[in-house]
């Protein structure tokens, strides 16, 4: 079992994927993008640095994205490429890449980089991002395992455990281990969806420097799996309570969706929590507050979001005394970005999001702002047009000084 949660590389997949290619037809879902960019890389604009994957924009880009489906199984492959100046390749980064293998229509298992498995309602190109795992971060690898099970016609459970892998780095000199569950009751009748959920993640084992090596054994894994105390011993200081072993964190998830004839209600709310007491609401109703709205207009999705991480009764969100990089994976976010492991800033956020098609064209735009003291709006808009297999997309986004700038993106499907 240890040597297999050591495992922080995942070219052997990459392999494997490969190599079942030559066996597999190719699906409509492959795209080869060429990005071309203005000068977009000379300070901070907000919208094009955060929910961009755990990477950097360069001025030129080749990125692909390729799913491959046969008989149960899918197989994808998303990467990103920077071209330099001098139009050598200069990196190849991999983002959600995995296998996933269906054992019923209810049970699959997933191994890869790939993000969530829950709060399937968000959406991600809109939203501001989720309070736990968002597309702030690079995906993270992992395995995991997701079921369901039915109660009756309008009531089913759907459930989920995984393991996962953080980075080795200058703070880390062996990467921490992830682990990942959640539970939800989903309620359907009529028109209504309802979802109730419960997520827990930890962060726990590998090696710290100047704190050294974390509990790692099966005994340890079986505490975090239940959050419980670290073990007291003769030195151990006692306080009221002994703080919980690794570095949790989770969310409480709402959701209430109704659907009339493709016209979508969506709400939602994301319970941030740290400990038993964000656990019990006594961080009051801190976290991602949302509301989506699809098709009232033909063809429009309209999102907006009230983000509040000003109650963290005594909490710092995102931060960890032993951990100390906090929920960051390869130095970005993993969660919302507006929460930073780095500051003990509370804000209040508005965020809205639209999107829609007209003819052969559509748009894409994103808002932000601070609203607990003086801030911008910071933002990013996208038109773009489907000619044949192939599409062209301007992209208007400012920075950290309110500056605008242009952007150009050229994409050709196969």
């Amino acid at each position: 079992m240890s040597s297999l949660l050591k495992i922080n590389n995942f070219f052997l997949v990459l392999i494997i994927i490969l190599i079942s290619f030559s066996s597999v037809a190719l699906s409509q879902n492959s795209q080869i993008t060429v990005i071309k960019r203005n000068n977009y890389t000379d300070t901070n604009y907000w919208w094009l640095d955060n929910n961009n994957f755990g990477r950097t924009n360069s001025n030129l880009e080749l990125n692909g994205n390729f799913q491959f489906d046969h008989l149960n199984s899918t197989y994808k492959i998303n990467f990103f490429s920077e071209i330099d100046n001098e139009n050598n390749l200069k990196s190849i980064y991999l983002n959600e890449s995995f296998i996933k293998y269906k054992f019923s229509d209810k049970s699959f298992i997933r191994l890869g980089r790939y993000y969530r498995d829950f709060s399937s309602y968000l959406n991600d190109k809109l939203s501001s991002g989720s309070m736990l795992i968002s597309h702030n971060a690079q995906a993270m690898p992992k395995i995991g395992f997701v079921s369901s099970k039915k109660i009756q016609n309008n009531i089913n459970f759907n459930y989920g455990i995984s393991h996962g892998v953080f980075d080795k780095n200058e703070t880390y000199d062996k990467a921490p281990f992830l682990h990942e569950k959640f539970i939800y009751i989903n309620i359907k009748k009529n028109k209504y969806k309802m979802s109730f959920g419960f997520v827990h993640n930890a962060m726990w084992s590998g090696s710290i420097v100047g704190e050294g090596r974390q509990p790692s054994t099966l005994n340890d894994f079986l505490r975090i799996l239940i959050a419980a105390d670290e073990k007291v011993t003769e030195n151990t200081v006692i306080f009221p309570h002994v703080n919980a072993l690794g570095n949790h964190l989770g969310i409480w998830d709402f959701f209430v969706s109704r659907n009339d004839n493709e016209k979508i209600l969506n709400f939602y709310y994301q319970h941030f929590f740290e400990d038993t007491s964000g656990l019990r609401f006594r961080n009051e109703f801190d976290g991602l507050w949302g509301l989506e709205i699809k098709n009232y207009l033909p063809n429009t999705n309209f999102l907006i979001e009230y983000l509040d991480t000003t109650n963290t009764y005594e909490d710092s969100y995102y931060k960890h005394s032993i951990y100390t990089l906090g929920w960051n994976y390869k130095n970005y976010s993993i969660g919302n970005p507006f929460v930073s492991s780095t500051s003990n800033n509370p804000k209040k956020v508005l965020h809205v999001g639209v999107s829609g098609n007209f003819l052969s064209n559509y748009y894409q735009t994103i808002l932000s702002r601070k609203i607990n003291n003086h801030d911008s709006i910071k933002y990013k808009i996208i038109f773009g047009r489907n000619v044949n297999k192939s599409k062209i997309e301007i992209i208007f986004a400012n920075n950290n000084k309110n500056k605008s700038n242009i952007g150009l993106s050229l994409s050709r499907y196969f």
